[in-house]
């Protein structure tokens, strides 16, 4: 059984497709928390994490019926949170946000998940539909390769 967060995604994207004003709401309340912890690695500035919060949900929105589709909604929503943060024009952008929001899809979506979220691998893997073995792999790989664009920066 998948868990609660993928199944109330993948409702209110369809609900939001057809048009229920109250399911954006919902979908703000459910998913709000995680995609400001999102933002908030990438985007030092409190100001420019509330204004890109907003321009996440509106993108949400707009592509919800892109995101009715999808088999995994809560990477969908991920997905279209990295695509509207890279393509964010901000200054105050924190060291390593241009070497996460670089990665391919789905990797920085994982990292985030695991990152912001909280989220731990078997987590994750029920979430996103993806196998914990194949998740291990994808996020040493991409923690690989942010290591390799910002050696300097990394602590861990």
């Amino acid at each position: 059984m998948r868990p609660p967060l993928t199944l109330d995604a993948g409702r209110l994207l369809t609900r939001t497709a057809s048009g229920d004003a109250s399911a954006l709401e919902e979908l703000v309340d459910r998913f709000g928390g995680l995609v400001f912890a999102c933002i908030g690695t990438v985007q030092a500035d409190p100001a420019g994490r509330d204004r890109l919060c907003s321009d996440v949900f509106t993108a949400l929105w707009r592509r919800a019926c892109e995101g009715a589709h999808s088999p995994e909604p809560v990477l969908w929503v991920l997905k279209v949170l990295c695509e509207t943060l890279g393509s964010a024009n901000e200054l105050d952008r924190r060291p390593l946000s241009g070497g996460l929001l670089g990665l391919a899809c789905p990797d920085r979506e994982l990292l985030l998940l695991a990152a912001a979220g909280g989220f731990s691998q078997g987590e994750i893997s029920a979430l996103t539909g993806i196998d914990e073995f194949r998740l291990r792999a994808i996020l040493r790989t991409a923690l690989e390769a942010l290591r390799g664009r910002r050696d300097d920066l990394l602590t861990a």
